[in-house]
């Protein structure tokens, strides 16, 4: 079991490479151990620090991983290094590949109909012996009987939850402890990447930890909402803490 981790806004990450924390996740599927994971952007560093209530919500989570470079940044200027950034959309590409070894069961919430329909089918497709019990679009409230009553009932062995943070984490917590078993974690956008409805940046933007650079280009409605996370980085670092 990961016990290493590194506190940073008192959110404690795992403090570990992608490969070691993705065999760490196999283990507990094969223990049908049920799993909450946070992939925390600084966006959502940011949120834990406006809302009381979905900090805690993270930090019941049984693990955080800092997803984006601005994460791994801060940690290494705070002194307290991050091994390397571990993120939601690559953990979503383990974790299908593994469930087509394993022929596990996944269930896909998140995103417009049409999106989520067309990210099933391009899982399917791609992941042939894995088994979608389920899925439904994100227009939904967090509190929803229906959703929680069919992932209970199919009790799949992955929830992708694509809602969006805080959406996906408040949603996860509340539904989780009635799970019989699962991995239950946020992904953001993942599903339109997997849809093709999104184009995830190329290789080099991502090797040269730029993908949030070629987000921000591709998507201008991105700017003001980076604006205000970089502004709260910057405040971050230069606190003592």
């Amino acid at each position: 079991m990961i016990k290493r981790v590194v506190h940073l806004l008192e959110i404690p990450f795992v403090n570990t490479t992608h490969e070691q924390f993705v065999d760490e996740l196999k283990r507990r599927l094969e223990q049908k151990e049920k799993t909450f994971v946070v992939t925390a952007n600084p966006g959502i560093l940011m949120k834990t620090k406006e809302d009381n209530e979905f900090q805690h919500v993270v930090k019941r989570a049984d693990y955080v991983t800092p997803d984006g470079i601005g994460v791994v940044l801060l940690s290494k200027l705070k002194r307290r290094p991050l091994k390397e950034r571990i993120t939601g959309f690559d953990l979503t590409v383990d974790l299908l590949q593994y469930a087509d070894d394993e022929n596990l069961s996944v269930y896909l919430l998140g995103a417009k109909e049409s999106v989520n329909k067309e990210a099933a089918r391009q899982i399917q497709s791609t992941y042939p012996n894995l088994n979608i019990v389920g899925r439904h679009h994100g227009y939904i409230d967090i509190d929803d009987e229906k959703i929680h009553d069919e992932i209970y009932e199919q009790s799949p062995d992955i929830v992708f939850v694509a809602l969006g943070a805080p959406k996906q984490e408040l949603f996860i917590d509340r539904h989780i402890k009635n799970a019989q078993k699962g991995l239950f974690i946020g992904v953001g956008g993942s599903l339109d990447v997997h849809a093709k409805a999104v184009k995830r940046a190329p290789d080099i933007w991502i090797k040269l930890n730029l993908e949030w650079l070629y987000r921000m280009i591709k998507q201008p409605e991105r700017i003001k909402r980076n604006i205000k996370v970089f502004s709260f980085m910057i405040k971050t670092l230069l606190k003592n803490d």
